[in-house]
């Protein structure tokens, strides 16, 4: 019988790492005013978290005597995407709707300017403008912070996985 190493092991401080990291990033912009879609923030942000995953699965297939199927990398993968990704929706549903809920607003004025310049329907505008104010809530970042962390941890562990994978030749 195979006796691989707990994917909580490896995913519960890799998923803590990664959602602090996160966190800490949200409110650095917010302290620092920086504007967030900043391609700086954005590509430094991507790295950091590839690397994350790079290194957590490394440690898992480490402590498994070298090999790691793909199957234990998306399960790695996506207990790290998971634990980071609940705990950084609930951090972003407190930041937007106490530290920080200007910030919707003014996102809303700017989706109101770019509607209403488009010269559109009455109902189409008005459309468009419920679904701006739907899409401009807390819960939906905070949804969104979880299935984005789900996706990308999903993705990032896949390409990780079909990379580092090596099976073990007495289990085949």
């Amino acid at each position: 019988m195979e006796n691989s190493p707990s994917v909580k092991s490896v995913a519960y401080p890799y998923g803590l790492m990664l959602a602090i990291y996160s966190i800490l990033v949200l409110v650095l912009i917010y302290l620092m005013n920086i504007d967030q879609e900043n391609w700086v923030i954005g590509t430094v942000n991507s790295l950091v978290t590839i690397v994350l995953y790079i290194l957590a699965l490394r440690t898992f297939k480490k402590k498994n005597g070298g090999f790691m199927k793909l199957k234990e990398a998306l399960k790695v993968g996506l207990a790290i995407a998971a634990i980071s990704g609940i705990i950084s929706a609930v951090y972003a549903y407190i930041h937007y709707s106490f530290v920080y809920p200007e910030f919707l607003d003014m996102m809303y004025e700017k989706s109101y300017l770019d509607i209403t310049e488009r010269n559109m329907p009455q109902a189409q505008t008005d459309q468009a403008l419920e679904l701006s104010k739907m899409t401009l809530s807390p819960l939906f970042f905070a949804t969104t912070t979880l299935i984005l962390n789900l996706f990308f941890g999903f993705l990032i562990s896949l390409i990780v996985g079909l990379i580092m994978k090596r099976e073990n030749p007495a289990y085949q």
